[in-house]
């Protein structure tokens, strides 16, 4: 038989039992649990880490609902697009919606806010269905202005189109999109 084997049960119990550490002793050693103020600075790391995550959520909303708009103006402006380059270029008259010297397309005064009055036949209302909404459409207001694409009056064979589309009604938040292009002869 084994050494280990042959040992008295009473001796080991004496041992384990010398080994067993009083509270006081732990205390000395410094095994202590968490502090009040080491709970404190867990508790505000974590809450910050949740307020950071929180903030991030909105902001992702607000973008996937302003990028939606976006798409969903571009296909209203690209049907818009679609029509006019399907027309013949000496149908396609200069004129149309007001242009800022950058070349944009205004739906309303930039200084007063007040809304340009649309041009006929450079106007038109395009409905769309809502992908939020089964059954309900969404309203976009698309103007557009043709200008000659060169303004030093030597062709007169390229015309530039921009196209601009805004949700209906008006949203803050949602900004009008745009498109150009240009149709030769």
């Amino acid at each position: 038989m084994n050494t280990a084997d042959k040992r008295n049960p009473l001796q080991i119990s004496e041992k384990t039992a010398m080994k067993t550490i009083s509270p006081n002793e732990k205390a000395i050693r410094g095994d202590k649990g968490f502090s009040l103020i080491e709970l404190m600075i867990a508790c505000f790391v974590l809450g910050i880490g949740v307020l950071s995550v929180t903030t991030m959520i909105g902001t992702s909303i607000s973008r996937n609902l302003s990028s939606k708009n976006d798409t969903i103006a571009m296909a209203a402006a690209e049907q818009i697009m679609e029509e006019l380059k399907a027309r013949n270029f000496t149908a396609l008259t200069p004129g149309g919606s007001t242009l800022q010297a950058d070349g944009r397309l205004l739906f309303e005064n930039p200084s007063t806010g007040a809304a340009y009055s649309t041009v006929v036949g450079y106007v038109d209302t395009v409905s769309l269905a809502n992908s939020d909404e089964a059954g309900q459409s969404v309203t976009y207001q698309v103007r557009w202005n043709i200008a000659a694409a060169f303004n030093d009056g030597t062709s007169d064979r390229l015309l530039r189109i921009t196209i601009g589309a805004r949700r209906m009604p008006r949203n803050l938040r949602l900004q009008p999109v745009q498109l150009v292009f240009v149709k030769g002869y």
